[in-house]
């Protein structure tokens, strides 16, 4: 096909491209600026219905409000219109066929009916809802409307288009002859194999510029051609790495994606139990202050205490997470001991031991138990981390803790050690539980949690410059994660930043 044609073609088809477009964006805004008002129009038609009936509602008077829709027989277009009550019943309604009918209930209200419009009003009286307007519209003006908008569109697009090629057909001709005659020279010199031949550079446009640049060309073929199979040999290279660059983006943006998913479902989960259970029993006391027994509403209460403790703990959880990775804290060291701390935290988590009837295996190291800490922070590592080897242990098994004094060049290394016997961690994921919001695919919808318990203890464990780490037992059955930190650290009162610690322990790492 010669270049002239495809000169036309392309100018044909720009123009076209672009008259069509122009063409469908009014013609689209017209059909949406009319559908849009005519749903206003039935929406403000929904509003004084309900105005005009408001006071039908309040007084029962579902005759007067039957005849007050029978004046939506003057306007054709109005197929539906349904009054329902302050409970949801339905009151009145006016109907102009068997399609459709009023649902006897305002739950039952379609959003969306076929090829029709719809709307629907509150019905106040002194700022009290009474009821609800229903209405429901054909669309036969729109699609008149829609109709001749097409009609008039495709008459403007011929028009328009029959310029376009009669005006494409006189200019195509400054721009294709120059281009010819220079692809006629480039046929020459490929046949000729002559690179003495240049083009002609007496256009003053930019069909000049490009004879210049054709004739700079012969000159630069053999350089290019050097410079080409040197970039060949380079371009593979990187592109695997830019590949591998952007895959690994792409993993951790869908990874990163994945745990705000599972945080949220996590956290709403954690906080619609206990505001089910504090707002069911806050219910049963109210309304049966004066009949129940001081004991049950006592019980009544210590469930709604309980739901409000646990709704606390979890915003205690993020708040704590917040303050350990950003910013400075305040952490007391003072030497303690280890097994004391230990017993402390056993008895914090003792009722939910009986509640699944669980056994503890306490092994400790008699030799070193002296260790510098702040004992309330690592009270709560220990007390997380038997939550969770509770949590994942079945009913009637088994939970170990292990404490050790383990010797090093510097100084020595308090290590303990919590170990369970549930399902374990799969292999992959030992280091990515640690992370905010993240936990084990094989609990993560088995036992709650909002994936924070465990950040927490590594920030917790980062700041007194150790360490955390979690395997599954040899045995195969249940998982253990051990901490490690300094026997002996300098005591008082030390403010940490905790960004600091991370990037260093990220560069140790």
């Amino acid at each position: 096909m010669s270049i002239k044609y495809k000169l036309t073609m392309m100018m044909m088809g720009i123009s076209l491209a672009a008259v069509l477009l122009t063409v469908t964006a009014i013609t689209s805004y017209l059909i949406y600026d009319m559908h849009d008002s005519k749903l206003k129009e039935l929406a403000v038609t929904a509003t004084l219905a309900g105005d005009r009936n408001s006071a039908a509602i309040a007084f029962m008077d579902n005759k007067r409000a039957r005849s007050n829709l029978d004046i939506f027989r003057l306007n054709p277009a109005i197929k539906l219109a349904c009054i329902y009550d302050a409970k949801g019943n339905a009151f009145a309604a006016y109907e102009t066929g068997n399609t459709i009918s009023c649902p006897p209930k305002a739950d039952g209200i379609p959003a969306v009916l076929p090829e029709m419009l719809t709307a629907q009003s509150e019905v106040r009286q002194q700022g009290e809802r009474v009821g609800v307007v229903y209405l429901a519209s054909d669309t036969r003006e729109i699609d008149t409307y829609v109709h001749k908008a097409i009609v008039i569109s495709i008459t403007v697009a011929m028009v328009v288009s029959l310029v376009t090629l009669l005006l494409t057909f006189y200019f195509q001709r400054t721009i294709s002859g120059p281009i010819l005659e220079l692809a006629a020279k480039a046929q020459m010199i490929t046949r000729n194999r002559d690179y003495s031949l240049v083009a002609n550079t007496s256009y003053p446009d930019e069909t000049g510029i490009l004879a210049h640049a054709f004739n700079d060309m012969l000159g630069e073929v053999c350089k290019r051609d050097l410079e080409l199979r040197q970039s060949n040999e380079t371009l593979e290279h990187k592109v695997q790495e830019r590949t591998h660059q952007f895959e690994q983006a792409k993993i951790k943006a869908e990874a990163a994606s994945e745990a705000k998913t599972e945080f949220l479902r996590n956290m709403s989960h954690e906080f619609r139990t206990p505001l089910h259970a504090i707002v069911s029993f806050a219910d049963y006391g109210v309304n049966e202050v004066e009949t129940s027994q001081p004991l049950q509403l006592k019980q009544y209460f210590e469930l709604i205490q309980k739901g409000a403790q646990r709704i606390s703990r979890l915003v205690n959880e993020v708040l704590d997470l917040a303050k350990l990775e950003h910013g400075e804290h305040m952490f007391l060291l003072q030497r303690g001991d280890i097994h004391d701390l230990v017993q402390r935290s056993l008895e914090m988590v003792r009722p939910m031991m009986q509640e699944k009837h669980i056994g503890i295996h306490f092994e400790a190291d008699t030799s070193q138990n002296s260790v510098v800490c702040d004992h309330e922070k690592i009270v709560q590592v220990l007390t997380n981390l038997l939550t969770n080897a509770i949590k994942f242990t079945p009913e009637g098994r088994n939970i170990s803790v292990h404490t050790r004094t383990v010797p090093v060049e510097d100084a020595p290394v308090m290590e303990v050690s919590v170990s369970d016997e549930g399902v374990g961690i799969p292999e992959g994921e030992q280091e990515l539980i640690f992370e905010s919001f993240r936990q084990s695919s094989r609990t993560n919808t088995g036992a709650g949690g909002t994936g924070l318990g465990l950040a927490i203890c590594r920030s917790i464990i980062k700041a007194h410059h150790g360490q955390i780490s979690a395997r599954n037992n040899v045995n195969g059955n249940g998982a253990c994660v051990t901490f490690t930190m300094p026997a002996a650290m300098q005591e008082g009162r030390q403010i940490v930043q905790m960004q600091s610690v991370e990037e260093k322990h990220e560069n140790a790492a």
